[in-house]
């Protein structure tokens, strides 16, 4: 199986192909008031709250992902600033980037956004059977993970076809054939994405290196989680990550978390009832 970084040149080729992609997603310009917003120590939950709250639409979708299954919350959140004290700035801040990015994913990849929801619901389950403080964080990583791949289809269709008709041909998984078309894979995207948005390093690491969690440096536990999460929900068949392979675990990453295999079920047992109660967000778009 093949798991290698492009080559150098090749890296620098892909810095060439971000630089001339012109749909590159921007950030929200609510996230970028919010991000400037949370830097500000005197900021309160309450001015966030307002903030957020001057989109209706984007207020209701924040709502809708803090009371789902993810966050299996015992008290319903009401309110931004609820949703802001008890989750924090930075997990609020993640849903909000999540329910605006996530409006061009339906619209490029059936199943991705399903993927990439069981992929949180996964992520939280394995750090909440860490006992893992930073397990809402941890989720967010897992939910935009994947963002490479919507740039690869919106900005470069043709790239896609190729990746998707040797997907088909079967036997290899998506970033395999991303390497075999592009020289490099969604992770790469993801890379540069992250940079573009100036996102912190504990969402960043885990979408450039899900499939080498070895290779983590600054953030290598929760790239390790991100990573084992990816792996258990496509075993579950919960959405599309673009193939209906399982690649292996990272023994490297698993050992590294102190999971053994008894680990298993206790994951399953948390994170089953969240799969059969994701459907209410699965239409969130």
């Amino acid at each position: 199986m093949t798991d290698r970084q492009p080559p150098m040149q090749d890296r620098t080729q892909v810095r060439r192909d971000i630089r001339r992609i012109k749909n590159l997603p921007t950030v929200p310009g609510i996230v970028a008031k919010i991000s400037r917003m949370v830097e500000n120590p005197e900021t309160s939950a309450s001015e966030v709250g307002r903030l957020i709250s001057q989109d209706q639409v984007l207020s209701a979708k924040v709502l809708r992902m803090a009371n789902s299954a993810f966050f299996g919350m015992s008290r319903k959140i009401s309110s931004i600033s609820q949703a802001l004290v008890i989750l924090g700035f930075e997990v609020v801040k993640g849903l909000v980037l999540t329910s605006s990015v996530f409006d061009m994913i339906q619209k490029s990849m059936a199943g991705l956004w399903e993927h990439s929801i069981g992929c949180a619901a996964a992520s939280g389950a394995v750090a909440t059977l860490l006992g893992r403080d930073d397990a809402e964080e941890i989720l967010v990583a897992g939910l935009l993970h994947d963002l490479g791949k919507v740039v690869l289809a919106l900005n470069l269709p043709e790239e896609m076809r190729q990746v998707a008709a040797r997907v088909a041909s079967g036997g290899v998984l998506f970033y395999e054939a991303e390497h075999e078309v592009l020289d490099y894979d969604h992770s790469e995207l993801g890379q540069w994405l992250a940079e573009h948005w100036n996102l912190p390093e504990s969402l960043a690491e885990p979408m450039r290196l899900h499939h080498r969690p070895e290779k983590a440096v600054l953030k290598p536990e929760c790239t390790a989680i991100v990573h084992v999460a990816d792996i258990i929900v496509r075993a579950k068949g919960f959405g599309n990550a673009g193939d209906l392979l399982v690649p292996p675990v990272s023994m490297a990453a698993w050992e590294m978390l102190g999971l053994r295999k008894t680990d298993f079920l206790p994951i399953l047992e948390i994170l089953e009832p969240k799969l059969a109660s994701l459907c209410d967000i699965t239409s969130i778009n």
